[in-house]
């Protein structure tokens, strides 16, 4: 008898425990398909992306000052990942529609520096 009510309990402890994971993956999915302006496909690969490429940046700094690395293999590696990033933003900017043109921004630096 305490072996049937031990197990009894040992199965309420473990569905107590497991189900906020399996309510959260419903309502989750339940939350994108209701708002359709959350991220999702193209630009949120894209965001992953950006954040993976800079965390690897901030690693590579990380791998600098503790000495693993030497000045001249973290420049070449970190102007690589930049170029990543760069390439990252510019594609977040085209899936989001944002068009940017370096002329503007440069004369709107120049003028606020004449403010």
């Amino acid at each position: 008898m305490t072996i049937v009510i031990t197990l009894g309990i040992a199965v309420a402890v473990v569905a107590f425990v497991a189900a906020p994971f399996f309510l959260l993956t419903g309502r989750q999915s339940e939350e994108t398909t209701k708002n359709p302006d959350s991220t999702s496909g193209p630009l949120a690969e894209l965001m992953a992306e950006k954040e993976t490429i800079y965390a690897a940046i901030q690693e590579l700094d990380f791998d600098l000052k503790s000495g693993k690395l030497s000045p001249e293999d973290h420049n070449a590696l970190r102007q690589r990942h930049e170029a990543q990033a760069a390439a990252v933003l510019k594609r977040i900017d085209e899936v989001q529609g944002v068009v940017r043109t370096p002329e503007k921004s440069r004369v709107s630096r120049k003028e606020k520096q004449k403010r």
